[in-house]
C-alpha cells in the first residue's frame, strides 16, 4: 500500500504542544510573579515590625534624656539634648542616623543621612507620618531610610532619620526566590515533557487513521478502494475507543465498496431526471406567465372601460387572442417535448422587431406605474436563433425593468451591430445592484430584494433562464449598474451571416442624450 505522508502545519501534536506551552508559560509568569510579590511582601513587613519596635525604643529613650536633663517637652528642649541623643543612640547600636528638626534641618548625628536616599520617607514624615524607603543601590544591596517623627505630649519635637543596610536580608530573600524559581523550573519541564511524551504515545494511531483514511479518498477518487489496506486498518491492535474506531472504519469501507458500483450506475441517471425535472418547471412557468400577464392587462382595462373605447376594445381582444395562441402552442410544446430545444428550428430574426412587440404587449404594464418604454434601433439586428425563445428574454428583462425601476420614467430599448456581434440592451433607472449583485443575480432562485418589487411571487429564476436561453444561442447576457442611478441588462449574439444591414423604419427612435443621467446609455454596449 502506497502512502502519501503529509504534514500538517498546525496538526493535533503541534496544537496541543502550542497549547500546554502556552498555559505553562503563562503559569509559569504568573506564579513567579505571585511568588516575588510574597517574598517582598514578607521582606516588607519584616522591615516594618524591627522599624516599629526602633520607633518605640528611640521615643522611649528621647523622653528618658529630656527628665533626665531637665529640658522642656519642646523644639528647643530638643534642640538642647541634640548631642545628648546621637551618644544615647549610638549606643543602642551601629545604624547610620541624623537628628533633625521640624522643618527637617539637620542638627546632629552620625552621617549626613539628610542628603541621600529619594527622600520620600522624609517628606512623609515632615507631615507627621512615620515612614521607610527601600532604594537598591547595585546588584543584591539593598538600604533603608527610615524617619520618624518625635512627638511626646501631641507635639512634635523633631524627626529621627535612620539610614539602615538590609542588603543581607535581601539577598536572603533573592536566594530563595532563585530557589524556587528553579525548582518551579524543573517541575514545569518534567511535566510538560511528561505530557508531550503521553500524547506523542496517544495520537500514533490517530496519525495512521488519517493516514490510511487519506489514501481511501485517493482510492476513491479511481473509483476503487484498496482491500488490503483495509485489513491492515482493521488489524490495528489496538483495544480501546481508536482501535474500536478503526475496525468500524474498516467495516464501512467494505460496505461502500459493495455499493460503489451501483451508486456509480444511478448517478448519471438521477442527475438526468433531476435537471429535466427543474428544467420542465422552469420553462413552463415563466413561459406561461407573461402571457397571462398580458391577458389579465388586457382585461383589466377593458373590464373598467365597459365597452366605451371601440379602439381600445379591439386592441385589448387582438392581444388577448394573440397571447391566448401563443400559450396555448407554448402548452402543447411542452407536453409534446422533453426538451424543446433540441427540436426548435433556428432561423434568422430581427431583434428589432421582436423588441418592438415585447415592448408593445408590456406598455399596458408600465403604464400602471407612470413608465414608458421606449425603443431606439438606428439599424436592423439580424440574428439566427428561435424567436419565440428570444422573445422569452426580451419580454423578462422589460418585465424586471417595470418591476424595479422608478416610477414616472422611461425604460429605453436600444441596440448595435458591432465587429460581427449583436448587442441589445435594456436600461431603467432605479435602486441599482451593487458589485456583489451583479455577480449573483443570474443564479437560479437569486432575488435581490423580493420587498422592493412592485410585484410579489418572483420565483427568481427568470434571469437564470435567461441565460440558459442564450447559451442555447451562443451568446451571453449580463448587467451593469450604478447603485441608485440605473441598470443596463444586455445580450450579445452573433451576427447572421449575410444579412443586409438596413436602416429601421418606423417608430420614434430616442437621440442619443449629450449628458445628463442617460449619457451613457449608447457607450454601455
Amino acid at each position: 500500500m502506497s502512502r502519501n505522508r503529509k504534514t500538517y502545519r498546525f496538526g493535533i501534536r503541534r496544537q496541543m504542544v502550542l497549547i500546554f506551552l502556552a498555559v505553562f508559560l503563562a503559569g509559569g509568569f504568573i506564579l513567579s510573579g505571585s511568588i516575588h510579590a510574597r517574598l517582598q511582601q514578607n521582606l516588607e513587613e519584616q522591615i516594618t515590625r524591627e522599624l516599629q519596635g526602633r520607633e518605640e525604643n528611640t521615643l522611649i529613650y528621647i523622653r528618658q534624656l529630656l527628665m533626665l536633663q531637665n529640658a522642656n517637652n519642646d523644639e528647643e528642649g530638643y534642640r538642647q539634648i541634640a548631642e545628648n541623643i546621637v551618644q544615647e543612640l549610638k549606643r543602642l547600636g551601629g545604624s547610620s542616623f541624623s537628628v533633625l528638626d521640624t522643618g527637617g534641618n539637620y542638627l546632629s548625628g552620625n552621617s549626613q543621612v539628610p542628603g541621600e536616599g529619594s527622600g520620600e520617607d522624609l517628606a512623609l514624615a515632615l507631615k507627621g507620618d512615620a515612614a521607610f524607603t527601600m532604594t537598591y543601590p547595585e546588584g543584591d544591596a539593598m538600604v533603608v531610610y527610615f524617619s520618624m517623627p518625635v512627638v511626646i505630649e501631641n507635639r512634635t519635637l523633631g524627626i529621627i532619620r535612620y539610614r539602615t543596610d538590609t542588603s543581607a536580608q535581601y539577598a536572603q530573600v533573592k536566594q530563595s526566590e532563585r530557589l524556587v524559581y528553579q525548582t518551579t523550573a524543573f517541575v514545569y519541564a518534567l511535566t510538560f515533557f511528561m505530557l508531550a511524551f503521553f500524547i506523542n504515545r496517544l495520537l500514533v494511531p490517530v496519525w495512521k487513521l488519517t493516514e490510511i483514511s487519506r489514501q481511501v479518498v485517493q482510492d476513491l477518487s479511481r473509483n476503487e478502494v484498496d482491500m488490503q489496506m483495509l485489513a491492515q486498518l482493521a488489524d490495528s491492535g489496538r483495544r480501546d475507543e481508536v482501535g474500536e474506531l478503526s475496525r468500524n472504519f474498516s467495516v464501512m469501507l467494505e460496505m461502500i465498496d459493495s455499493q460503489f458500483k451501483n451508486m456509480q450506475e444511478d448517478k448519471e441517471r438521477i442527475i438526468s431526471l433531476l435537471g429535466s425535472r427543474q428544467e420542465f418547471y422552469n420553462n413552463m412557468t415563466h413561459e406561461l406567465k407573461t402571457p397571462l400577464t398580458t391577458i389579465r392587462g388586457y382585461a383589466q382595462l377593458m373590464e373598467a372601460d365597459k365597452g366605451q373605447d371601440t379602439a381600445l376594445t379591439n386592441k385589448g381582444l387582438e392581444q388577448i387572442l394573440a397571447e391566448s395562441t401563443r400559450m396555448h402552442q407554448m402548452v402543447l410544446q411542452l407536453l409534446e417535448m422533453s426538451d424543446k430545444s433540441i427540436y426548435m428550428e433556428k432561423k434568422q430574426v430581427d431583434l428589432v422587431g421582436i423588441s418592438r412587440s415585447v415592448a408593445q404587449a408590456l406598455e399596458i404594464k408600465a403604464e400602471r406605474y407612470n413608465m414608458k418604454i421606449q425603443t431606439d434601433f438606428r439599424e436592423a439586428l439580424p440574428v439566427w436563433g428561435v424567436e419565440d425563445r428570444l422573445r422569452q428574454v426580451l419580454i423578462n428583462l422589460v418585465d424586471n425593468a417595470i418591476k424595479y425601476g422608478e416610477a414616472n420614467s422611461a425604460i429605453h430599448m436600444d441596440g448595435i451591430r458591432k465587429r460581427g456581434f449583436v448587442w441589445l440592451a435594456v436600461r431603467n433607472r432605479g435602486k441599482g445592484l451593487s458589485p456583489r449583485e451583479q455577480k449573483k443575480i443570474f443564479e437560479p432562485f437569486y432575488r435581490v430584494d423580493k420587498n422592493y418589487s412592485r410585484e410579489q411571487g418572483s420565483s427568481g429564476l427568470g434571469l437564470s433562464i435567461c441565460r440558459k436561453i442564450m447559451e442555447e444561442h451562443q451568446g451571453t447576457i449580463g448587467v451593469k449598474s450604478r447603485p441608485g442611478a440605473w441598470t443596463i441588462f444586455y445580450i450579445r449574439m452573433q451576427a447572421a451571416p449575410g444579412a443586409d444591414v438596413e436602416p429601421v423604419s418606423g417608430g420614434k427612435p430616442v437621440p442619443k442624450p449629450s449628458g445628463g443621467r442617460n449619457a451613457d446609455r449608447r457607450d454601455s454596449l
